[in-house]
């Protein structure tokens, strides 16, 4: 058997370059009062559950797509530089097991995160979609 060699290719970061893409974000920047009229104002009815970052609402965008709004939590030390280049690394991220993310928004301290809305099932139906066994 062979081996194949990997071949060291050195990565160049360029500044400007990395400040395009960072600006680029804000293509996925949703309007705060869109997203509260879309969860009711965060309502407790649209409350999906609590995590360690935030709590998750169901909304509704005017075009009738389901989302979901992770509202992260205020006393996060992370800037918004930082959010932001998150939010693009994750947005680049597509995997056919991952929940892809739409956008985010940033007002204030206020700091989402919107992403497709998937209905509650078995992880294994949109895995392998419905399977018969």
């Amino acid at each position: 058997m062979r081996r194949r060699r990997n071949k060291h290719i050195p990565i160049k970061v360029e500044t400007a370059a990395a400040d395009n893409e960072i600006s680029g974000v804000d293509s996925l920047q949703f309007d705060f009062d869109s997203v509260l009229v879309a969860t009711d104002n965060f309502s407790d009815v649209k409350k999906l559950g609590q995590g360690g970052f935030g709590a998750v609402y169901k909304g509704q965008l005017p075009n009738g797509e389901e989302i979901a709004v992770k509202r992260l939590s205020q006393g996060s030390s992370q800037g918004d530089l930082e959010f932001k280049t998150e939010v693009q690394l994750v947005a680049k991220l597509q995997h056919r097991n991952l929940v892809r993310l739409l956008g985010f928004c940033l007002q204030g301290q206020e700091r989402l995160l919107i992403y497709e809305f998937v209905p509650n099932a078995s992880l294994d139906h949109f895995i392998f979609g419905n399977v018969s066994v």
